[in-house]
């Protein structure tokens, strides 16, 4: 007989950034735009202003711990960098989704196939 491991709820936090809302962002955009794509990064620090974080933790019940960043640099009101280095667009739960978009729409970090 094997021992039950009690439910755990999934546990959510942070920006969820969508593989759909990720590649509507480009460079050039201003700080409103961003926002209405994004919304709300969940860092804005005060002695970094040019920089906004979207972080994203999904502890998914009793799995494994998913963790995705999404840091953009802006110059006065514009974007001028994205650093995807850290966003993990399975970390959303969303690997169907950006199977299902066009390479094209996406940054060349998201348009190889995922493993």
């Amino acid at each position: 007989m094997t021992a039950c491991e009690p439910h755990r709820i999934d546990i959510q936090q942070g920006n969820k950034v969508t593989p759909e809302n990720y590649a509507r962002l480009k460079t050039g955009m201003n700080r409103n735009q961003v926002l209405f794509v994004l919304g709300s990064p969940l860092l804005k620090d005060p002695f970094h202003q040019h920089r906004w974080d979207y972080i994203y933790y999904l502890k998914p019940g009793n799995n494994e711990i998913k963790q995705s960043r999404l840091t953009l640099y802006f110059e006065g009101d514009e974007l001028i960098r994205i650093d995807d280095s850290a966003y993990r667009p399975e970390a959303h739960g969303d690997k169907a989704k950006i199977e299902d978009l066009d390479s094209n729409d996406l940054p060349p970090t998201l348009a190889q196939p995922l493993e």
